[in-house]
């Protein structure tokens, strides 16, 4: 297998953060090794150049290599793409070199190959977004739909036609965690909202059909759906050039967006991208080769969502308008009414659903705003009482 060659130190990667919390990278790092900590790394099916999931990866990677220096090497595979086998097998040869400290596969394609690796090997590993339940595994999924929750609350404070899209890259609870948080966020803001769903064309490259994922934003807006969320990697890129190409032939003053995922993919298209939800793969693998470094790495089980900052979405940079917009005019911003909502979410006083079942077995009958008024009628109606206890007691 081909092995990269060390990541050059001085790259660094900026992620905008807004309502994701930052990891204490340092509470990982005591004292460094004197020895140099060997660390390798798997990429998912879609490779490199994603501006998504691997790209996430590459920035906590580059991150690691910057804070660390000379106590860090990192060998890589699969940055041009690979089938689950290639990926397998990239893992296996990583895992049976015992010089290597700690082997990284991202994302679910590497859960087989990480499996087989930690059972035959005694190297660790670490997997981002499935659960290898050995003991020299580290595996860390995310609660993506709290942060899908709050990217579908702005799309339906934003929307016009209470028409919604999501694309996902394939049929399978990950993805699915994503759609059904979207969803929720919208119709916790407007019951009447609709959200159509739909996956990508090609099954076979579901990562990495910007036209495909093209198309099928196109056949969403055409059906009225004016703000298209995807989480569907590079297929996803291709809802962006949709929604650039129908705001540029727009002649009647409607607006369309998209949303972005897992980095922050706003730049890629100004003013067409929403807001993206930040699924914090970066701050993971920097964390996980902080505690490497630092002689503190252990086997285990972490989930990451809003309360943990590993979920969340981005201060809307290119799009003020609805960043500040008031949609049901009662003085708060919409950028500070989602902030509410994400406060609420960590709070535990709302809690996403994570798949369509249990979104299904909602019952959406009013906004919020609407399903509040209970409580000043009950205040009106105690008030109303004891005035008229008053004016009996003065007769």
């Amino acid at each position: 297998m081909k092995k990269i060659q060390l990541i050059s130190l001085g790259i660094t990667a900026i992620f905008v953060l807004g309502f994701v919390g930052t990891a204490n990278i340092a509470a990982y790092g005591v004292a460094p090794n004197q020895t140099v900590s060997k660390v390798a790394v798997v990429y998912s099916t879609g490779g490199l150049g994603d501006n998504s999931f691997n790209d996430a990866a590459k920035a906590g990677i580059t991150a690691a290599l910057a804070t660390h220096g000379d106590s860090l090497t990192v060998d890589e595979a699969c940055t041009s793409g690979c089938d689950v086998a290639a990926i397998s097998a990239a893992l296996l040869e990583y895992g049976a070199d015992e010089s290597y400290d700690l082997v990284i596969g991202i994302g679910f394609s590497a859960a087989d190959g990480v499996n087989t690796a930690a059972l035959q090997n005694k190297t660790n590993f670490m997997i981002i977004d499935s659960v290898v339940a050995l003991d020299n595994v580290a595996s860390v999924t995310f609660k993506e739909h709290e942060g899908s929750f709050l990217a579908g609350a702005l799309a339906a404070m934003v929307t016009t036609t209470k028409k919604l899209g999501f694309l996902g890259g394939l049929d399978i609870p990950l993805i699915n965690k994503f759609g059904a948080g979207f969803e929720h966020g919208a119709k916790y803001i407007d019951s009447t909202i609709t959200v159509t769903v739909a996956y990508s064309p090609d099954p076979n490259n579901p990562w990495g059909d910007l036209a495909g994922g093209k198309q099928v934003a196109e056949t969403m807006m055409d059906a009225g759906a004016d703000v298209v969320y995807a989480a569907a990697g590079g297929t996803g890129l291709g809802v962006f050039d949709a929604v650039s190409a129908a705001n540029n032939a727009s002649t009647d003053g409607a607006k369309f967006y998209g949303v972005g995922v897992d980095s922050n993919q706003d730049g890629l298209s100004e003013g067409n991208v929403l807001t993206s939800m930040l699924k914090r793969v970066d701050v993971a693998v920097e964390t996980q080769i902080a505690a490497v470094v630092g002689g503190t790495w252990a086997a285990g089980v972490t989930e990451l969502g809003l309360a943990e900052g590993g979920v969340g979405i981005t201060d809307m940079e290119f799009t003020n308008e609805a960043k500040t917009g008031d949609h049901d005019g009662d003085g708060t911003s919409n950028f500070d009414e989602v902030a509410a909502l994400a406060d609420e979410i960590k709070a535990g006083n709302i809690v996403v659903v994570s798949d369509y079942d249990a979104l299904n077995a909602l019952t959406f009958t009013a906004t919020p705003e609407t399903a509040s008024a209970p409580f000043p009628i009950i205040a009106s109606f105690i008030a109303v009482i004891s005035a008229i206890g008053l004016v009996r007691r003065r007769n």
